[in-house]
């Protein structure tokens, strides 16, 4: 035994703070889905994609990139930006957020001058249906610039891309 009676275990202020910086972050799977968490049925095809990553067509949707929390999580939109497309934090990196994904985020009151009051998507305007494909297809914002490595690069048919849009815009 050590002097202080703990040997191979963590010091009891060690093992306090780290349970009170973890009791402030999202480390469950809180809005990070979840089997649980995905609703009983879809409204439509879109809503479907975002949840689970799937098509009600069967055809494929892929993925590429992303970081240990997809790998962990599961891929779907709502894994990373919550079921109630608000954003939040990921884990394993519990101090990086995903961006919201509703309407006003993403196509109506979103500008650059947002970010300083928490609305975090970069420093570009709006989405436009075009600049949104070549956010979740190529991993470049309105502006061009590459988006975090942790959001993943998607491949869908047109049909899934546009029943996803319609669901974003809703």
């Amino acid at each position: 035994m050590t002097k202080n009676g703990l040997s191979g275990i963590l010091p009891v202020g060690t093992v306090l703070l780290l349970a009170t910086l973890a009791g402030g972050c999202d480390f469950g799977p809180g809005h990070m889905m979840g089997q649980a968490r995905l609703p009983a049925s879809f409204a439509s095809n879109g809503e479907r994609i975002y949840f689970t990553g799937t098509s009600a067509s069967g055809d494929p949707i892929t993925f590429q990139g992303g970081d240990l929390h997809t790998t962990m999580m599961g891929a779907s939109c709502a894994n990373c930006h919550g079921p109630d497309r608000q954003g939040g934090r990921m884990m394993p990196r519990f101090w990086e957020t995903a961006p919201p994904l509703t309407r006003d985020a993403l196509f109506d009151g979103h500008t650059a001058s947002h970010d300083s009051d928490g609305d975090d998507h970069g420093d570009h305007d709006v989405y436009s249906d075009d600049t949104l494909r070549r956010a979740v297809f190529e991993g470049v914002d309105p502006a061009g610039k590459p988006l975090d490595e942790a959001m993943p690069r998607w491949s869908m048919s047109e049909r899934d891309w546009h029943d996803l849009l319609a669901y974003l815009h809703g």
